[in-house]
């Protein structure tokens, strides 16, 4: 009960009430089940086309199970739609149960504290879900491992409000960061990209690496095949709603110059 008692007192501060979030849930979890996960990311991803761009949804003081499934990042969208998928795959597919998948995919080690044990890299979310057996990475099998190192988070503090004045928090993140910097870093460079083109699955997690300093990721959707092209479908900052993209993976990663390459991600 004490994730649902985090909601309940969260939705009013987003304006988002707990009967529609239930309630889409319920249109989403109904949806009917196909043969593994990453056929029921795409069908329930594809239903969430058209909804708006929202970011920073995630941030509380203090810190709270956030359950919002009316407007997302390109992050939140993602793990929202992840989570409903894996709630498909239980034998109680109950909206308490999706919380509590929530959870375990948000939080370091599945268990809510402050804001430090939410993961905030993307990388570090990708190596708990393998850690808990739900997805595989391909990238170390396609790519190259890099020197990157992953520190933005505590050398830019004061981009964060809940880190800008809160040392004992901006420590925590540290020390979080250079645990992460013990894991190998691999990518699939974009010039690559075509190598591995033809190895994508529809959905598949697509994750774009960054030529920022000190940042492992910039963004991150689904893949989905249109007329054999793979394309995006994702949370864009640019359209400013869930879209499947016009163009296709590789025009869009080769477009975007502070993208160095993608990680690739599929759900088991």
């Amino acid at each position: 009960m004490k994730i649902l008692v985090f909601i309940l007192i969260f939705f009013p501060l987003i304006g988002v009430s707990q009967n529609h979030v239930v309630e889409t849930f319920k249109q989403k979890s109904g949806l009917a089940k196909g043969e593994n996960t990453p056929y029921d990311v795409i069908q329930i991803a594809k239903s969430f086309v058209g909804r708006p761009y929202k970011a920073g949804t995630l941030e509380a003081k203090p810190e709270q199970l956030v359950c919002n499934l009316s407007e997302f990042d390109c992050y939140t969208f993602v793990e929202s739609v992840t989570a409903l998928a894996l709630v498909k795959t239980m034998k109680t597919p109950s909206f308490e149960n999706y919380l509590k998948i929530l959870e375990k995919l948000r939080y370091r080690n599945g268990e809510m504290e402050d804001y430090s044990s939410r993961i905030h890299y993307f990388f570090e979310w990708a190596k708990q879900m393998e850690k808990y057996d739900l997805l595989e990475d391909l990238t170390p099998s396609l790519g190259i491992k890099t020197s990157k190192k992953i520190n933005f988070m505590s050398t830019h503090a004061s981009y964060y409000p809940m880190l800008a004045n809160d040392a004992s928090q901006k420590a925590k993140i540290q020390k979080n960061e250079n645990e992460l910097n013990k894991v190998d870093f691999y990518e699939i460079p974009k010039l690559d990209f075509k190598n591995i083109e033809s190895k994508i699955e529809d959905g598949d997690i697509i994750a774009f690496t960054s030529e920022i300093n000190g940042l492992d990721v910039n963004h991150e959707g689904f893949a989905i095949k249109k007329n054999g092209k793979v394309h995006l479908l994702h949370a864009s900052l640019e359209q400013k709603k869930i879209v499947i993209s016009e163009e296709t993976l590789d025009t869009y990663l080769q477009r975007v110059k502070k993208h160095s390459g993608v990680m690739l991600l599929r759900l088991y």
